[in-house]
């Protein structure tokens, strides 16, 4: 019984895991470096034997090109094993990397041009998007998949992290694939 992630919102990688509904890693593939038109394919081809639960997709937030992939390649994926689509937030995944995290945590990703999305722990599915100068954790632990020049920064492994997010994303109902849309911040 497996399920299918994928997560390429990330400016610097593609990740794809295969996990269990309960989120125990199976199987995963982190590439990057390569476009994601590059780097999608192989990263699912090894997986998609295995997939009989359900898809689940990184919404964003993340770049415009990637998550669009992502959610084609997942609907795709999804359509044709008449299997459901579940979504999950960027920093959603990384907040489910750290099982010890706490909720005066920040999560945080790398959303470009001088900037974080950012959310405290707690928050994750709700991000904002801020000036990496103007970011200050005022002494929290920061978490991240990215590897990003924020002081005390903690990496979290990004298969982990998106193997861990699957039950979330499977607590939440499958999305419609006729109103599909990328989450956007501001």
């Amino acid at each position: 019984m497996t399920v299918l992630a994928i997560d390429t919102s990330s400016r610097s990688r593609v990740v794809a895991v295969a996990a269990t509904a309960d989120g125990a890693l199976i199987d995963s593939a982190v590439i990057g470096g390569d476009a994601v038109a590059a780097s999608l394919p192989r990263a699912l081809g090894g997986m998609l034997g295995a997939v009989d639960i359900a898809v689940v997709v990184v919404i964003g937030p993340g770049t415009y090109t990637g998550v669009r992939a992502g959610m084609a390649a997942a609907l795709g994926i999804a359509h044709a094993r008449h299997l459901p689509l579940h979504g999950v937030g960027s920093l959603e995944v990384v907040a489910c990397g750290e099982p010890g995290a706490g909720v005066d945590d920040w999560v945080i990703a790398d959303a470009g041009r001088g900037a974080l999305y950012v959310a405290r722990l707690a928050d994750a599915a709700a991000p904002s998007r801020v000036p990496r100068l103007g970011f200050d954790a005022a002494g929290a632990r920061v978490l991240s998949t990215d590897s990003i020049d924020v002081a005390g920064l903690i990496l979290v492994d990004p298969a982990r992290a998106l193997a861990r997010a699957v039950p979330l994303a499977l607590s939440r109902p499958a999305l419609d694939p006729a109103g599909l849309g990328a989450l956007y911040v501001d």
